[in-house]
């Protein structure tokens, strides 16, 4: 098997170290089931299927809501916003408007994929409950019209939309050196704009 050159995990430093992360928690959620179940028959229950969906479509929907609300509304000062005074820019000629909104199209996207598959697998974590009880389960479309369902959706919403808006108050007064999230260290507070913006 030929090895990844050193190059490769110097210009991908970032996106590793995030996957891993991932990876890492992915597998303590995991393990944190293994003493009543195996890990084999956990990792293919609704339970586990749908502890993960319920966080990825909110996490998902947290960023399309940043990347298409970051270049229209203003917030002073905020490194995520359209800078106060800025009238915006003429749409790119030679791009079609799919091109010109790519990004937050892909996530939008992937907001209903994950919303979606989160409704699959909590419907079926749902039976699995039911079942333990000696319960019946119900239909997809009816648990999608339960309060239960719904609870755990805006709950999850609500986290992602508080910590976004904490980021963009904390953008504001706060610096990071070096990071490209972060306005450069010695911007006045009112600056508005991306973090490369003089």
């Amino acid at each position: 098997m030929a090895r990844l050159p050193a190059r490769f995990f110097h210009d991908n430093s970032l996106l590793i170290a995030l996957f891993g992360l991932f990876a890492a928690c992915l597998a303590g959620q995991a393990a944190a089931h293994l003493p009543t179940i195996g890990l084999a028959a956990y990792l293919g229950t609704g339970n586990f299927l749908d502890g993960v969906l319920s966080n990825w479509q909110a996490a998902v929907l947290q960023l399309a809501v940043l990347i298409a609300l970051g270049p229209v509304l203003r917030q002073k000062g905020a490194t995520h916003s359209r800078s106060i005074d800025d009238p915006g820019e003429p749409a790119a000629v030679g791009f079609s408007w799919a091109r010109r909104h790519s990004l937050s199209l892909a996530f939008a996207a992937g907001f209903v994929v994950t919303f979606a598959l989160h409704l699959v697998f909590a419907t079926w974590k749902y039976a699995e409950d039911q079942a333990l009880q000696h319960l019946p389960g119900m239909g997809m479309a009816a648990y999608a019209a339960t309060s239960g369902f719904w609870f755990t959706v805006f709950q999850c919403w609500e986290a992602e939309f508080a910590v976004l808006g904490c980021y963009v108050v904390a953008s504001i007064y706060l610096r990071e050196e070096g990071s490209p999230e972060s306005k450069p260290v010695a911007a006045s507070d009112d600056q508005t704009g991306g973090a490369d913006e003089d």
